[in-house]
């Protein structure tokens, strides 16, 4: 990253900083007022649905400090082009785009930040009203702000890219391939595994580790209000209109990481056989599958039914995996045949 870029991603990434340190002193300022048992979460309208111990109140600075260093993991790893991006730019255009996704990811966690500290704010003073508008113009800023991020980084990587004699001679009727195959493939050019490989694998493997270090911490709250504790040990499932053994939360990973360790295993074979379509099967099976098990825990943690829609729309991107991988592997078996 060039200077300026550099004051901006610190001071940034200074103030998300600050309201760690803020979370941390206003509660415990206020944690000796607080009674034992007093609201830690809320519903989205702004009132609390669940009562529990208030050291419970320390779960927003958990989960802040936990954004705020992947935060900064992130920042070294882009700034300093530890990854690979495969950004074929001019070394000019490589830097803003490299600087846009630092300070992009860390306006992203800041705004993460602030909204927690409106839930520690809400909890020390118990006042969840607070909770109702403000946190939910905050998400959706961040919303807007990563979709807007997305729409630059494919704009500028399009227009400063690096064009061969080859491409510039290409004929319509290769174009239209081109534009055909990267709607169907998200790639214009050969299947590749490298660096898109190594980013699918730790992600679906973070995914898997994060979120049941974060159901296992809320686990012990449910069920929700069940303030008699007429059903402890179990949890609500929507889905089933009953009661059942809290373990059974963690079903979706119980079922799902097998599958992915069988991928994992098949991935690292089929590498060694350098059998690129069949790695970035592997690859994207297991990224589905950890997006959706880990939304899927989301729900059943929050005591909310599993619906249909998502149960279509991860068949939807299972098809689409196993179309690409098709095309893929036609188009390197005939390379191949070349």
């Amino acid at each position: 990253m060039n200077k300026k870029a550099k004051v901006i991603h610190f001071c940034v990434m200074g103030v998300g900083w600050l309201l760690f340190a803020w979370q941390i002193v206003y509660f415990l300022l206020h944690l000796g007022d607080l009674p034992d048992e007093c609201g830690i979460h809320f519903t989205p309208n702004g009132e609390f649905d669940v009562h529990a111990s208030k050291y419970y109140g320390f779960y927003p600075h958990i989960i802040t400090l936990i954004m705020l260093v992947i935060d900064l993991i992130f920042s070294v790893i882009v700034g300093r082009e530890k990854l690979k991006l495969g950004l074929k730019v001019t070394e000019r255009r490589k830097m803003m785009i490299i600087s846009s996704i630092v300070i992009t990811l860390d306006i992203m966690f800041v705004g993460a930040a602030l909204f927690f500290s409106f839930w520690v704010y809400a909890v020390s003073n118990q006042y969840p009203t607070i909770m109702d508008i403000p946190p939910t113009y905050i998400i959706r800023i961040i919303s807007l702000l990563l979709i807007a991020a997305i729409i630059f980084q494919l704009a500028a990587n399009s227009k400063y890219k690096l064009r061969t004699e080859a491409d510039e001679n290409i004929s319509d009727k290769e174009k239209k391939k081109r534009r055909i195959r990267f709607l169907l493939t998200g790639s214009t050019g050969n299947s590749d595994s490298g660096v898109s490989h190594r980013l699918s694998r730790a992600a679906s493997w973070i995914i898997v580790v994060v979120l049941t270090a974060i159901i296992l911490f809320i686990l012990e709250r449910l069920p929700a209000g069940d303030i008699a504790d007429e059903h402890h040990g179990k949890a609500w499932f929507e889905n089933l209109g009953g009661y059942y053994d809290k373990w059974l939360v963690f079903l979706p990973f119980i079922v799902s990481v097998p599958i992915m360790l069988i991928c994992e295993a098949v991935s690292v074979k089929a590498n060694k056989k350098g059998n690129k379509p069949l790695v970035s099967l592997c690859d994207r099976i297991k990224l589905t599958l950890a997006v959706f098990s880990g939304w899927c825990l989301i729900l059943l943690g929050s005591e909310a039914a599993v619906d249909l829609v998502t149960v279509i729309v991860f068949a939807v991107f299972i098809a689409v995996c196993v179309i690409r991988f098709v095309i893929e592997r036609k188009s390197f078996s005939k390379q191949g045949s070349d």
